[in-house]
């Protein structure tokens, strides 16, 4: 089971030797429950991405999300009414969840925290407008479809006089006709090309960048056989490292659909497709879109095998034969050459037969109605075994059953896919009748814990075959199954008060504890008082144990109807804790305690409000690291189930862990355990300290790694601790599993410039600022336009406030506006926060800008001509010292303006006016008199900024302080010597020539340098034998010392040297 422990060498070598033997005998050819798929509609994508933590936590494998392309009727759409399917929304022009970055980014992060992620697909039909729209197809109609044509006036799509279900327009959608075979170039690149689809007057016009929209044949296709089309076809892939390399190419309306199946795989990274009403159009359009989805993950899996992509269909109620029309499941890992589909059907069957017989008509509900009703039993025959049959209880589309919470509890723990519907409720509004609601506990929170209780249940205790253990003739009230040898399943539907007792068989060793896992038993709703259901069960020497099957009203005059009318007993898990240590200065590692706190929303009085903050509000506690390196440390406890029973077995024996999807952690070169469908897949071993609870006879066991944080980026990351219970080879594996997620921040959340573009095209002068966070973790951004150098940055954090706020434009770009923008080169002061509180002030400088308002460089006071106010006004602005700035004078855009923009002030003004030009020369003649002595950079003071300015700018006429026409190494000593009252040679500018400033050019010697402090005395930016000889000259000099000899000064160089070659 576990190939990492067959390469640890640590303590205690001979336990785990041992463990080793038993892990690896385990079989494997037994009912799996896969990690359920949340299905998460009606919220922002930003609000889901910042929910990944709870999502994971909580233990969902997979992601169903909500139609993603731009909708037909508008930005409330919940989007099956498509208008164009490459549009995912953009920055200024959201879908109603946000834009195409924004999904990306949810992508990402759940495909980081290992969560595969499906949106929805629709392939019957596009929106409500048709030809008959006014002014529909004259401006272009559906994006590279088209309604109507000279020689079919319908286009793709079928009459809107046609009937049968494969044709009719559903709920007046416009249906696709996929049997049409009208060639065109559907997203029109090149200009003229008659191959082109028609245009219209907004859409369907020819654009070079709908390149980004073809895979690139240049990088060759894969050519694969397909069974189902009896032929070969050639498979196409998307440039993703320059989308603009596409190749248009001709196809028809399911050609179209291919590819943006493709696209979505490939460039958005989807994993997989829920399509919707594909009972509406012909079973062998599936074949075609096989094609779309086959081999077109480029996200392989760790061992290096293809992970394919994985969609489940919508079908509607039909019979199973119907339905398996839609299940392909023929990929053929071993002949990757045979196109094959990994698609799956809705399991409709099963969810009507729940929703009927978990009704509130106690006496009308009837197991025996449900429990082999689903298409799983159509392929093999067995009706449970999740070979087939994604099963659902409720749905956008439905309702769910009355008993909710009992379809729930007998869906989740059955083997196979199962989907748990969550509406984040952004526009509830108390009219919009869909989708329809959710569970509110999908998630947890406010509406309590019953559905992420089951989801954890099914992770840890779902794997081992389905047993029906139904008592003879009970079979229509009660329900009692098991995953065998992990859990035993015990359902009721009916709606009257107390219980029934019975002795059933189980496949459990004699003796074996098996616990209440949901919790139900305990709870004083369910169990008033009466301890009527046991907690705790003993299997005995039969193999059979004594239960009570609780019915959805608790026992006694007053049970009240609670509706959950299960219990799921199973063996336990080990028990303990998993924390993150960062080390405490002292050599040891203490418990990290910065946290960012999630919370429950407090319920009011305004039920639609409640139900908005339940889908907005983040549960999940995230530990925030920060130093270089913590540690995973898990301990586990000896179990004695309700203090009474020693189980021995739960101490646990072997443990591994997981960050994100897959991370070599503990530094042996690999990721230890990379085969797909493992529940060790992904996981790495304790290498630091592994010490299993159960071969201590203490029964306390304890887990380490220590984790090089570097490894990993800044931001939330998620983490998962695997402690195993001791099994026998033939018994399938149960576990308990910490999962929890940090957060790392060890570097301040920085920006960069995106855009200052023009908000309309025809006037320039309003802009919008456009910055990027640079690392995704900005949360909060402050804008400031041409601040002057001599602001604090302490003056900065004063005046942040929502006023200059930057508006969040798209996933990690925020923009702020600004009117009137003169022409010059702008400096923008940024400060970023993000969650942690940490963060970063920025000054973005040199932003050259034409807006029209003025000449830019040179025309200072923006009136459109160069002249002498100009001089005048910059003249002004050096002698404030830096109090002011002014785009247009800041002609080396450093953000300063100082002499060094005088040169390009002069520059500037060359074809001037004489007058402009005269002033600009008497301007130069007192340059070196503006401010205090030798403060070039005019920011009040004169230090070493000022001399290297003055060495950066040697050559320019500007700062010739001895009158000969140019700047050079006689102006750096007037400098140095009149001005700074020291000596050429004196690196830190103290007074005197001495051993520090000998060492500060032997730590460079030989090296470029840039700077006067590290010894580059004559500008030449190289610390060389005539800087040396320049320090050699002075060197003593400093209040009438007398010089050493320059052998002595040659000794310490020679010293340092050695030092620093050492």
């Amino acid at each position: 089971m576990f190939e990492s422990l067959q390469r640890l060498s640590l303590f205690p070598v001979v336990v785990i030797a041992i463990s080793l033997v038993a892990e690896t005998d385990r079989a494997r050819a037994m009912d799996v429950s896969s990690e359920p798929i949340l299905q998460f509609f009606e919220q922002d994508w930003t609000v889901i991405d910042e929910r990944m933590s709870d999502i994971f936590v909580v233990g969902y494998g997979r992601l169903w999300l909500p139609p993603p392309a731009r909708a037909d009727s508008g930005g409330l759409s919940v989007g099956y009414d498509v208008f164009d399917r490459f549009d995912l929304g953009t920055p200024g022009n959201p879908t109603l969840y946000g834009t195409e970055g924004e999904l990306k980014t949810l992508i990402d992060t759940a495909h980081r925290a290992g969560i595969k992620v499906n949106t929805d697909f629709i392939a019957n039909h596009n929106g409500f407008s048709d030809s008959s729209t006014p002014g529909f197809v004259a401006a272009g109609d559906y994006p590279g479809f088209v309604t109507t044509l000279p020689n079919d006036v319908d286009g793709d799509f079928h009459s809107a006089f046609a009937g049968g279900e494969r044709d009719f327009r559903l709920s007046g959608l416009i249906d696709i006709d996929q049997s049409k075979n009208h060639q065109f170039i559907r997203h029109p690149v090149t200009e003229g090309d008659p191959l082109n689809i028609p245009a219209g007057s907004f859409h369907d016009r020819p654009d070079p960048r709908n390149a980004q929209f073809y895979p690139d044949r240049d990088l060759g296709g894969t050519t694969v056989w397909d069974p189902a089309l009896n032929q070969n076809v050639t498979l196409y892939n998307y440039n993703l490292a320059d989308p603009m390399q596409g190749d248009a190419f001709t196809e028809n309306a399911t050609g179209l659909l291919m590819r943006n199946l493709r696209w979505m795989i490939q460039e958005v990274g989807v994993d997989g497709f829920r399509f919707d009403a594909v009972r509406h159009f012909d079973p062998w359009v599936m074949n075609f879109l096989d094609q779309g989805m086959y081999l077109a993950n480029p996200r392989k899996n760790l061992d290096g095998s293809h992970d394919h992509v994985f969609s489940f269909s919508e079908t509607g109620f039909d019979s199973a034969g119907f339905i398996q029309q839609y299940i392909r499941k023929d990929i053929d890992n071993d002949n990757l050459g045979q196109l094959g589909g990994n698609r799956d059907a809705l399991d409709f069957n099963f969810f009507g037969a729940v929703k009927n017989n978990l009704s509130d008509n106690g006496l009308a509900n009837d197991w025996r109605n449900v429990k082999n009703a689903s298409v799983d039993g159509n392929d093999d025959g067995y009706a449970n075994n999740g070979s087939q049959g994604t099963r659902f209880v409720q749905s956008h589309d439905e309702g769910g059953a009355y008993l909710n919470s009992v379809a729930h509890a007998y869906m989740l723990m059955l083997p196979g896919e199962a989907i748990v519907y969550f509406n984040g409720e952004k526009v509830a509004d108390g009219f919009r009748a869909f989708p329809e609601p959710g569970r509110g506990d999908a998630l947890g929170g406010v509406y309590g814990e019953d559905i992420t209780t089951l989801v954890g249940i099914r992770n840890t205790h779902g794997r081992g075959n389905y047993l029906d253990r139904t008592p003879g003739g009970d079979e229509k009230e009660m329900l009692i199954y098991e995953r065998e040898n992990s859990a035993l399943v015990v359902l009721s539907n009916r709606l009257d008060g107390g219980f029934d007792s019975r002795t059933v068989q189980t496949a459990f060793e004699p003796g074996t504890p098996l616990i209440e896992l949901t919790g139900n038993a305990a709870d004083p709703v369910f169990d008033p008082g009466n301890n009527d259901f046991p907690s705790l069960l003993v299997v005995k020497d039969d193999g059979t144990v004594d239960l009570r099957v609780p019915r959805n009203v608790a026992p006694g005059e007053n049970g009240v109807e609670h509706g959950r009318g299960y219990l799921i007993y199973g063996v336990s898990g080990p028990q303990g804790v998993m924390q993150f240590m960062e080390p405490d200065g002292e050599g040891g590692y203490a418990a990290i305690t910065d946290v960012l706190a999630g919370s429950v929303p407090t319920l009011g009085d305004d039920e639609l409000q409640n139900d908005r903050l339940n889908g907005l509000t983040r549960l999940t506690d995230i530990t925030v690291v920060t130093a270089d390196t913590f540690k995973i440390q898990i301990d586990t406890n000896p179990v004695t189930l309700l203090g009474i029973h020693r189980d021995r077995d739960a101490d646990g024996d072997a443990a591994i862990f997981r960050i994100d999807d897959g991370l070599d952690a503990n530094g042996n070169g690999y990721v230890d355990n990379v085969t797909p469908g493992e529940v060790t897949y992904a996981f790495e071993s304790f290498t630091d300290v592994n010490l299993p609870g159960y071969s201590d006879a203490s029964g306390v066991g304890r887990y380490e790694q220590i984790i090089d944080t570097s490894l990993l980026g800044e931001g939330e990351h998620t983490i998962t601790g695997r402690v195993f219970r001791r099994r026998n080879g033939d018994e399938p594996e149960v576990f308990t599993d910490f999962r929890q997620v940090i957060y790392i921040d060890r570097e301040a959340p920085e920006v960069s410039f995106e855009s200052f573009e023009a908000l309309e095209e025809d006037y320039a002068r309003d802009r919008q600022l456009v910055l990027r966070s640079e690392d995704g973790t900005a949360n909060s951004v402050h804008v400031f336009f041409n601040v002057a150098a001599n602001i604090t940055d302490q003056q900065i954090l004063d005046a942040v406030s929502g006023s200059n706020a930057a508006s969040l434009l798209d996933r990690n770009l925020w923009a702020r506006n600004l009117t009137d923008v003169v022409s010059g080169k702008h400096k923008v002061t940024v400060v970023t926060y993000e969650v942690t509180g940490s963060m970063s002030i920025q000054h973005l400088t040199g932003i050259e800008l034409d807006t029209g308002f003025g000449l830019g460089i040179g025309d200072l006071d923006s009136d459109g001509v160069f002249e002498a106010r100009d001089v005048e006004l910059m003249e002004i602005y050096l002698s404030s010292d830096n109090g002011f700035f002014r785009a247009a004078g800041d002609g080396n855009g450093d953000g300063r303006l100082d002499l060094r923009d005088l040169t390009p002030l002069g520059d500037a003004l060359a074809g001037g006016p004489q007058e402009a030009l005269d002033a600009y020369d008497d301007l130069i003649g007192r340059a070196l008199t503006i401010g205090l002595p030798g403060d070039l950079n005019l920011d009040g003071d004169f230090d070493l900024t000022d001399v290297d300015l003055l060495l950066d700018e040697l050559g320019d006429a500007v700062f010739d302080y001895t009158g000969d026409g140019v700047s050079d190494t006689a102006d750096v000593t007037y400098l140095i010597e009149v001005i700074g009252g020291t000596f050429m040679g004196d690196a830190n500018l103290d007074g005197s020539v001495d051993l520090l400033d000998l060492s500060s050019l032997a730590s460079r010697f030989g090296d470029p340098a840039s700077s006067w402090s590290e010894g580059d005395f004559d500008g030449n930016n190289v610390v060389d034998l005539l800087d040396l000889s320049i320090l050699a000259s002075n060197f003593g000099r400093a209040n009438g010392i007398p010089e050493p000899t320059t052998a002595l000064v040659l000794l310490v160089l020679g010293s340092a040297l050695r030092r620093r070659a050492a």
